[in-house]
Parts: structure tokens; C-alpha cells; sequence
């Protein structure tokens, strides 16, 4: 099973690519990430996703970690621990 926090992550990325209008590809070639890297966090199957990896995507869409975490995604009630 994974963590409810990883699931998180990857909702946040799918909504900054809505909103950026940027396809998964296209976050794949800016952040110069492993194609099945990115797929497996957008499809679930990552158990643990690296903070270097976070950085990166964040950095990638313009945005701190703090803007990328700043959002109700990860507020508390929707995380388990």
C-alpha cells in the first residue's frame, strides 16, 4: 500500500500540469527526470517519492517547496500517518 502522502503528491502535479497547461512529457524533459520516475508517481506505483524529486518538479513549475506543499491536498485532515 502507499502512503496516502505519495498519492497526494501526484494529485498535486496533475493539478499544476492542468494549470500550467504542461503534459507529463514536457515535465519529463524540463526537470531531466527518468521518464518512468515521473509515470510511476502519476500512476501510483512510487512507494517513496525523493525529495530531490519533489525539488525538481517544484522548481520546475516556478514554485518554492513551500508553494508546492501550500496546498489543501496536504492539509492535515487529508494525510494519514
Amino acid at each position: 500500500m502507499h502512503s496516502n502522502l505519495t498519492i497526494n503528491i501526484a494529485k498535486r502535479i496533475e493539478d499544476l500540469l492542468f494549470e500550467k497547461n504542461m503534459t507529463q512529457y514536457r515535465l519529463i524533459k524540463i526537470t531531466c527526470l527518468n521518464e518512468k520516475t515521473v509515470f510511476d508517481i502519476m500512476k501510483g506505483r512510487s512507494k517513496d517519492v525523493k525529495f530531490s524529486t519533489i525539488t525538481n518538479i517544484a522548481f520546475a513549475f516556478g514554485l518554492s517547496l513551500t508553494e508546492f506543499f501550500n496546498d489543501p491536498v496536504f492539509a492535515e485532515d487529508n494525510l494519514e500517518y
